[in-house]
């Protein structure tokens, strides 16, 4: 919109970079965006776009100053129940998005089906990996080499409880085949390293 510009940023800390709030193209914003400008400085919200559920529109947010622009007399119990874990999410990964080396891992103007990102602390103790699923593929297939990483150390997922080591995660990839496969679909995958 014209809007975001390094002027703007002298007279306050965040821009709002769009007032498109679809999740799946707000993807091609953000990854255009933050070619200058780091994630702390987004504004990106959760919004009543229908096009995907609130675990993507919440995913996306995530990588910028994350908030919420709907009705809340609006949500189920169920949805509130998701806002209040995307909340604890955003307390809990905000120094690691804001503070982080962001890593653009599949370009959404380069693959029209996926794109996916990732946050690595600056001491590579602990990383964030997000995938969205923008149009479902053809093949369900999909291993994702990530980047980062210490090659030497080892990361466990903190939801699998499975343990990589940063060679395989950077070179062989992460089988990711059985995570979300249609259109608006997205995960999140949070590593931190071992002792």
């Amino acid at each position: 919109g014209g809007r975001f510009d390094p002027g703007m940023l002298y007279y306050t800390p965040q821009i709002w970079c769009s007032d498109c709030t679809d999740p799946i193209e707000r993807i091609d914003i953000q990854f255009g965006t933050s070619l200058c400008y780091p994630a702390s400085t987004v504004g990106a919200h959760v919004s009543a776009s229908d096009r995907a559920g609130y675990e993507t529109k919440g995913n996306v947010a995530l990588w910028g100053t994350f908030g919420y622009e709907l009705d809340p007399n609006k949500f189920t119990e169920e949805d509130r129940e998701i806002v209040k874990k995307q909340v604890a999410e955003y307390h809990k990964y905000y120094d690691l998005i804001h503070s982080g080396d962001l890593y653009r891992l599949i370009l959404p103007y380069e693959n029209d089906r996926r794109a996916a990102w990732m946050f690595v602390s600056e001491d590579k103790n602990e990383a964030l990996l997000t995938c969205v699923v923008m149009r479902k593929s053809p093949d369900r297939s999909f291993y994702l080499r990530l980047r980062g990483l210490d090659p030497e150390a080892f990361y466990a997922d903190e939801e699998s409880g499975e343990i990589y080591s940063g060679a395989l995660l950077m070179n062989a990839g992460l089988n990711l085949t059985f995570f979300g496969n249609d259109d608006g679909d997205s995960f999140k995958i949070h590593l931190t390293k071992q002792p």
